[in-house]
């Protein structure tokens, strides 16, 4: 009898769940692995739309649930998130007994889970270590991950060079490239047309997806929102789709600008969350996508579609031909907007991998774990 390895995939909010959902699919299919799936941080949260329903619609099935009853997003409530998080993982873990657990990214709503399998000795598996973005806490917290990992999934090889530079084996480090990019090979997307009717759009108008996150560095949060949004009130001539920002510190400020702004101006929807399918749908069609979203570093260079990347949330990362690069004052978004229209429309995408799901999927099924734990500090020889 063939006795399955258990995977257990963790998601914690709508931007992670594109990139798992096709290794979540590969290995429920594999008849070597078994599929198990928590969902915590930003799925359970009401405010952000419980997100963890579009999971359950896709067809899998939730083994478990790791609340972490945020109310705000300032500093304490976010420090309280977390160890509530670390203090509902142990019966959760224990109850499923997992072989591997799967981490995705670098948000302080993954941390506890990677903790928490430090602690108990899970056997850990990230994916997108080695990245830089100077302009948000997420870059030491995805360094952190790393240095718990025993097994890495990197999306370049520069990347795979920056975390062996952290001291971790090469052997245990894989280039698959970014899961997003892969996911959307074989996404069914939304008409054309469905999507204008979907979000109030006219026909006859173009529009912009506005994706901005907190910088969770430097906080200048209501000045980057403030010039953004008196930047757009320029262009009477383009809608606005706007997306609900992250859970991260500031993000409250934020969301609150843009509700006004949205309340005021006739041609601008605003989303909590578009969902996977209909998120890339509305990228798609879009002139541009605006903000700071690594989605308009990865999936928007991948759909042909050009972006605007403000301020140093994405600091660090590569970015393709089709990227505008930009400070956070209003004239400078002001003059990439203009560029939009002649910006180069092409697949030069920074996040190259080769047999993406396959590798993933043999990793996950062979990788010896007896000893996986007893990790050595591997020194770079100069």
């Amino acid at each position: 009898m063939n006795i399955k390895r258990k995977i257990c995939i963790v998601s914690s909010s709508r931007a992670d769940y594109n990139h798992l959902y096709t290794l979540m699919l590969g290995v429920k299919k594999s008849k070597n692995l078994k599929l198990q799936l928590i969902v915590t941080g930003m799925h359970l949260l009401p405010k952000y739309g419980s997100t963890y329903k579009e999971i359950l619609t896709d067809g899998f099935t939730i083994d478990g649930k790791i609340k972490s009853h945020q109310s705000n997003t300032n500093d304490n409530d976010i420090l309280g998130s977390i160890s509530c998080q670390i203090g509902n993982c142990s019966k959760t873990l224990n109850k499923l007994k997992p072989d591997i657990i799967v981490l995705l990214g670098d948000r302080y709503d993954i941390l506890p889970i990677a903790i928490a399998c430090h602690i108990m000795g899970i056997p850990l598996a990230h994916i997108h270590g080695g990245e830089v973005t100077y302009g948000v806490i997420d870059d030491s917290i995805r360094h952190m991950i790393t240095k718990m990992a025993d097994i890495h999934f990197v999306a370049s090889t520069s990347f795979k060079k920056r975390v062996m530079q952290l001291g971790e084996n090469s052997k245990n480090i894989f280039n698959i490239g970014s899961l997003g990019i892969d996911a959307m090979k074989n996404l069914v997307f939304k008409k054309k047309e469905d999507t204008y009717k979907i979000y109030n759009i006219p026909i006859s108008k173009k529009y912009l997806v506005v994706s901005i996150h907190p910088e969770t560095i430097n906080k200048r949060n209501d000045q980057m929102i403030n010039s953004l949004l008196k930047a757009l009130d320029s262009y009477q001539e383009y809608f606005f789709i706007f997306t609900y920002p992250n859970s991260d510190t500031g993000s409250n400020e934020i969301l609150n600008a843009i509700k006004e702004f949205v309340n005021n101006n006739k041609s601008s929807f605003l989303i909590k969350s578009a969902g996977r399918i209909d998120y890339l749908s509305l990228l798609k069609y879009s002139i541009g996508l605006i903000g700071n979203s690594s989605s308009g570093l990865v999936e928007a260079p991948a759909l042909n579609v050009p972006s605007i990347n403000i301020g140093d949330r994405q600091s660090g990362r590569p970015n393709a031909k089709s990227v505008i690069s930009c400070k956070s004052s209003r004239q400078d978004i002001v003059k990439s907007i203009k560029k939009l229209n002649g910006t180069k429309k092409n697949k030069s995408i920074s996040y190259k991998g080769k047999n993406k799901i396959e590798k993933v999927l043999k990793v996950l099924s062979t990788t010896e774990l007896s000893n996986i734990k007893l990790k050595k500090f591997y020194d770079i020889n100069q």
